[in-house]
């Protein structure tokens, strides 16, 4: 019988409504928002930690466009060994040497779940989670402001129960060529967390990369998959 880790997960996703409302839930004590979510109900940290910077990083702008994003043809092309590519589910990744890939047992405490969960688990409290949100909306034809604004009163509520951040403004990335919207904090139990809420079209995925000792192991492996990630919308 396979085993369920069971993990507190710092920030839990942020699915956007039509109108780009939030909400907030958890992975045992976590947060997030709301871009159109479709279905299901789904920290400044002591010491300021390095990104895993995927891509060059750029502030969200005040623009009515969408930064331009890679188009996305539909098709999940991972290979080779150590490939994780959930059926059904819009995304693949090459799993790191030392981790092994685990399911997740998300605990809500308000708002929307994830359509599927599953995890990249070094440890119990060393583990990347990947949370996947079904979207009722295009985000691709959303602002990067847009997303941010729908990011921020969930950003606000976690630091009310707790969470620091290193910045409650999100640094805007790209991780396969779609948006990622990133964000580094901790909690008072000595979780540390680097997260990045990617959209593509229908489709918001959350990797949320988070330790409690085997920071540099665990940093190497999230900036590995990152890199293999594959995102569809």
């Amino acid at each position: 019988m396979r085993s369920v880790q069971r993990v507190r997960c710092l920030l839990a996703a942020v699915v956007a409504t039509l109108t780009v409302g939030a909400c907030a839930s958890t992975i045992e004590g976590t947060g997030t928002a709301d871009v159109g979510a479709r279905g299901t109900d789904s920290a400044t940290p002591t010491e300021s930690t390095e990104s895993t910077e995927p891509t060059e990083t750029t502030e969200t702008t005040e623009s009515t466009q969408p930064t331009e994003q890679t188009d996305d043809d539909g098709e999940l092309t991972c290979e080779g060994e150590g490939v994780v590519a959930p059926a059904g589910q819009p995304f693949c990744f090459t799993l790191p040497m030392g981790f092994t890939q685990d399911e997740i047992d998300v605990d809500n405490s308000a708002g929307s779940s994830a359509s599927y969960t599953t995890g990249a688990v070094l440890n119990q409290r060393d583990v990347v989670v990947f949370s996947v949100y079904d979207l009722n909306i295009d985000s691709d034809d959303l602002s990067d402001q847009a997303v941010a604004d729908a990011l921020a009163p969930i950003i606000t509520q976690l630091g009310e129960q707790g969470f620091e951040f290193e910045s409650t403004e999100p640094v805007l990335e790209e991780v396969d060529g779609a948006r990622a919207f990133f964000y580094q904090g901790s909690d008072a139990t000595g979780l540390f967390s680097e997260t990045y809420f990617i959209f593509r079209g229908f489709t918001e995925l959350q990797v949320n990369c988070q330790w409690a000792a085997e920071r540099e192991a665990l940093l190497a492996g999230c900036e590995e998959i990152l890199g293999s990630l594959q995102v569809t919308g």
